[in-house]
């Protein structure tokens, strides 16, 4: 049975659709699969409303726990081990990216590649600074409130929607707005917005700079280092490598 060590840093690109298909991978293909977190990836896990699913994932038995950045410094040692049959860093920030370039290894997931290149053991990544063929890269927001949108406070005199958060992340002041300290992306809110005016997972529209471009270029000509460019070139490529195992 293949163990996959998936590291996960503080991107918002892809964080909603990566962790289905590490799902398909565990039911399907009984991987077991580790995810390891950078603080940031932690937390914007947990915005994005994915913890639940990645915590089904690495369901706590061994090789499949779920690591949580200093804390999970204390396994990477079974990189060294041969524990691992392959390595995923997805989604990869751009200062992840020229973190593992430049031989900085002060996360959890630079430190897991850092040790799976002494290791030689293949390692996946998945960038979120390449962009489309139209030379843009579509990345997905967290919920927030439409201010312009919202009068509950001077039509009914509260916010509905604030009142049915689950952990009291509208915050109503002037206007309410969402506290992304505290949401947990269940989109409950969505459904008790009276005026509409709540949105997740907009897709939003962003250029990458050239560094973070060239930073991935000088990645590929790493060993054992795989770049992929979107999550079913991520599947696909995982297949492949572990096939070849």
């Amino acid at each position: 049975m293949a163990n996959i060590l998936w590291a996960i840093t503080g991107a918002g690109t892809y964080m909603r659709s990566l962790p289905r298909i590490f799902l398909v991978f565990k039911k399907l293909f009984k991987f077991n699969i580790t995810v390891a977190f950078s603080k940031w990836g932690y937390e914007v896990a947990r915005m994005y409303g994915v913890l639940p699913l990645l915590e089904s994932i690495a369901s706590g038995e061994y090789l499949n726990e779920l690591l949580l950045e200093d804390q999970g410094m204390y396994y990477v040692g079974r990189l060294n081990l041969g524990k691992y049959d392959l390595v995923v860093i997805a989604p990869a920030t751009s200062n992840t990216v020229a973190k593992m370039v430049y031989g900085i290894a002060d996360t959890l997931p630079t430190t897991i590649f850092s040790e799976a290149q002494k290791s030689r053991v293949t390692t996946i990544v998945l960038p979120v600074d390449l962009p489309s063929k139209d030379g843009i890269i579509i990345s997905q927001a967290p919920c927030y409130i439409d201010r312009r949108k919202c009068d509950c406070l001077d039509t009914i005199g509260y916010c509905l929607a604030a009142k049915h958060c689950p952990v009291n992340a509208i915050l109503v002041e002037d206007r309410p707005k969402i506290d992304l300290s505290k949401c947990i992306g269940c989109e409950k809110c969505i459904n008790y917005c009276i005026n509409n005016a709540i949105y997740c997972w907009k897709e939003i529209f962003l250029y990458p700079r050239k560094i973070d471009l060239d930073n991935i270029n000088k990645l590929k000509h790493y060993e054992n280092i795989i770049i992929v460019s979107n999550p079913l070139q991520l599947a696909i490529t995982i297949l492949d490598v572990l096939g070849r195992k």
